[in-house]
């Protein structure tokens, strides 16, 4: 049977930062770090619900991601640069685009920063507080109609002013 294999704290959070530059692509994750793709598969859907790994090691990772990242794009603009005239830049020009957006991602990996999530209640809960809210539309009619007064209605003509008696010649 195979040995289980063990991931230190820093080797995880080189894993969280290469999943994050990757944009969460779990086979692009794996190919790039050579963690098996099941691994990390796990490690993602745990992230997802226990939150990611260790924030001083991740914070570590980032640093170390970007300026690794920041170096080999460097030096593809450098060869960009001298290969200018002879044209087949297409490949160096991906990948600096391909680095720059995978530095961007790991340093948006603010470690300070607040996410909100907005999740809907329960099926069940929204369906109690509807049922709430049409149970006191209901009670607040029927008081409402108790409130009404009835009111005669009067024609136009009932409500001309009558006419004074004439005067004595």
């Amino acid at each position: 049977m195979a040995r289980r294999t063990t991931y230190t704290d820093d080797e995880l959070a080189r894993l969280y930062v290469a999943l994050t530059a990757n944009d969460g692509n779990v086979k692009r994750t794996a190919r790039d770090t050579g963690v098996p793709e099941s691994t990390v598969r796990t490690w993602k859907q745990r992230w997802e619900t226990e939150g990611p790994p260790n924030i001083g090691e991740v914070e570590k990772a980032v640093t170390s991601f970007t300026d690794d990242a920041e170096r080999v794009r460097n030096k593809a603009l450098l060869a960009i640069e001298e290969k200018i005239p002879g044209a087949k830049v297409g490949e160096l020009t991906t990948l600096v685009g391909v680095l720059d957006d995978k530095i961007q991602r790991a340093r948006g990996l603010a470690i300070g920063r607040v996410e909100h999530v907005h999740t809907l209640p329960p099926a069940e809960e929204i369906k109690a507080v509807l049922g709430a809210v049409f149970q006191g539309s209901l009670e607040a009619a029927a008081q409402r109609e108790s409130e009404i007064v009835d009111a005669e209605i009067i024609s136009v003509e009932e409500q001309a002013p009558k006419a004074l008696p004439a005067g004595r010649p």
